[in-house]
């Protein structure tokens, strides 16, 4: 079945209208600085900053304390009203536009899309509309799910995100909370036993309050769309779509994180 990339952006921007809670690690600047490690976010202070998928605005709400000179939000959903409130900075703008609709031409300095581009179907169109933005000098900092360390929960969860993402949110907040009070289990196993996950857990999700664990349980369960990037699948899209890979770092054995910058 096709799948309409309003569709994606419309699944996250009604579960924004109610997972929209900033607090504790979920919102920190500590679990934005471990996301994007290498980088060191100091380096925006002065610059010119923009974040594709905005969300609820718990990125922004941290990159902003890095005192960049502007930071520009894209976000095509509902949750464009709700980051506004979150963020709430006469220096950050939010776009309610989708990502491909991006029309900067060598504006940026710094680019962020954590934890979105492989939400978004027509990925590919981003990603060049992102490298189109940004400044000869410029930098993409992306974080986006991956393929290895992942297998055994994604045969499990492509499966069951068949039934999920056709039930009524309010049965599948349900069910996000019933599943959050297992990985309380699972998560103090992990100290002890070498279980699949267990580096995403110990630094991650053992961290989340039980309301943050049912918000990221939620969103593995509702998209319409979901993309684990093998390291290769990474390495050749970001290629195509003309970027130069600084770093590519496999973070806790479940996802990457890319350094980015334009081929010269």
């Amino acid at each position: 079945m096709k799948i309409d990339h309003k569709d994606s952006f419309e699944d996250f921007g009604k579960q924004f209208l109610i997972d929209n809670q900033l607090e504790g690690y979920w919102g920190s600047k500590d679990l934005l600085t471990s996301l994007v490690h290498p980088f060191d976010l100091n380096q925006i202070k002065g610059k010119e900053v923009m974040e594709v998928g905005v969300g609820a605005g718990r990125i922004s709400k941290n990159l902003i304390t890095f005192d960049p000179s502007k930071l520009i939000g894209i976000e095509p959903s509902e949750a464009y009203d709700v980051a506004k409130k979150n963020i709430n900075s006469p220096y950050v703008k939010i776009l309610n536009i989708k990502g491909e609709d991006i029309n900067f031409i060598s504006e940026f300095d710094y680019v962020f899309s954590i934890g979105v581009i492989h939400h978004i179907p027509k990925y590919k169109d981003v990603l060049k509309k992102i490298n189109q933005s940004l400044k000869s000098d410029g930098k993409f900092i992306i974080w986006v799910y991956g393929r290895e360390g992942n297998e055994i929960y994604l045969f499990i969860f492509n499966n069951l995100r068949r039934i999920t993402a056709l039930l009524p949110d309010f049965i599948l907040r349900i069910i996000s909370k019933l599943l959050a009070l297992t990985t309380y289990v699972y998560g103090f196993l992990c100290q002890y036993i070498n279980l699949p996950l267990k580096k995403y857990f110990l630094n991650f999700f053992n961290k989340f309050s039980f309301k943050h664990k049912c918000y990221v349980i939620f969103d593995q369960l509702n998209p319409s769309f979901a993309k684990y990037f093998t390291k290769q699948e990474l390495k050749d899209v970001l290629n195509e779509c003309g970027f130069e890979i600084d770093c590519l770092e496999h973070k806790y054995e479940y996802s990457y994180t890319a350094i980015c910058r334009k081929k010269t």
